[in-house]
C-alpha cells in the first residue's frame, strides 16, 4: 500500500523514507511510577482513602455513583493486585499549531486517576501516548488508537510483573481506561458519530438538530 486510503497521503517522503507513527507505550512508565517508594504509596493508597471517607461530598471522579458499581468494584477491589491497579483517564483534542490555522494536529494523552487532582495534572505525571500528524484532523482516528488499545487490553486482561517500591514486593499490575473525554467534535470522532452540526448529533438522545 503506497498511499492511505482514508486521506490519500503518501506511504513515503519526498526522500523516499517510509513515514512514522510514533507510539509511546505506558506499560513501562507506569512500572517506572511503581518504582518510586512514596509514589507507589499514593499510587494505592489515594483511592482507598476516598472509598474510606464518610462524608457525601464528591470530589473526584472516584466518588461518582458509576465508579462504585460492581463492575468497577471487580477491576479494582477484592485483592491487593485490584488495589494497586491503575485507572487512567484517556483524553483527546485537536490543537492548531500556528496563527494561520493550517496545521492541526491531535494530541493523544492519558492521566492516572491513581494520583489526587493536585498532581495528576502535573507535567511529570501526565502521560502522553502519541500526537497525530497534520495538517488536518486524522480521518481514520481508529487506526492511530489501534496501538494504545492493544497494549491496554493486554495489561488489562492479563497483567504484567510489576515491583512495588512501597511494600517492596512484586505484583501483576492490571491498568484499565475508564473515562474517555474530549470536546464534542473529538468525542463524535471517538465513537464515529457525526459532527455537532449534523441532523443527529446527539450520543444521548434523538433530538433533531437544525
Amino acid at each position: 500500500m503506497d498511499i492511505c486510503p482514508s486521506c490519500q497521503s503518501p506511504r513515503r517522503d519526498s526522500e523516499n523514507r517510509s513515514q512514522k507513527y510514533r507510539y509511546i507505550p505506558l506499560e513501562h512508565r507506569i512500572k517506572l511510577m511503581y518504582a518510586n517508594q512514596s509514589l507507589a504509596r499514593t499510587l494505592r493508597m489515594y483511592r482507598a482513602r476516598l472509598r474510606g471517607s464518610s462524608d457525601n461530598q464528591i470530589s473526584d471522579v472516584w466518588c461518582a455513583d458509576i465508579m462504585q458499581s460492581d463492575r468497577m468494584r471487580r477491576l479494582f477491589e477484592g485483592s491487593s493486585d485490584n488495589e494497586r491497579a491503575v485507572a487512567l483517564q484517556f483524553a483527546l483534542d485537536g490543537v492548531q499549531t500556528d496563527k494561520l490555522r493550517s496545521n492541526e494536529v491531535w494530541p493523544l494523552i492519558c492521566l492516572n486517576l491513581n494520583l489526587p487532582p493536585s498532581d495528576r495534572f502535573k507535567e511529570d505525571n501526565i502521560l502522553p501516548i502519541a500526537i497525530t500528524p497534520g495538517p488536518k484532523e486524522p480521518i481514520d482516528l481508529d487506526s492511530f488508537l489501534s496501538p494504545m488499545v492493544d497494549e491496554v487490553q493486554q495489561l488489562s486482561r492479563n497483567g504484567v510483573q510489576c515491583y512495588d517500591a512501597y511494600t517492596d514486593e512484586m505484583f501483576t499490575l492490571k491498568v484499565h481506561i475508564v473515562v474517555c473525554t474530549g470536546d464534542t467534535p473529538a468525542i463524535a470522532k471517538l465513537l464515529s458519530m457525526k459532527k455537532a452540526t449534523a441532523k443527529h448529533c446527539c450520543r444521548l438522545c434523538r433530538i433533531k438538530g437544525k
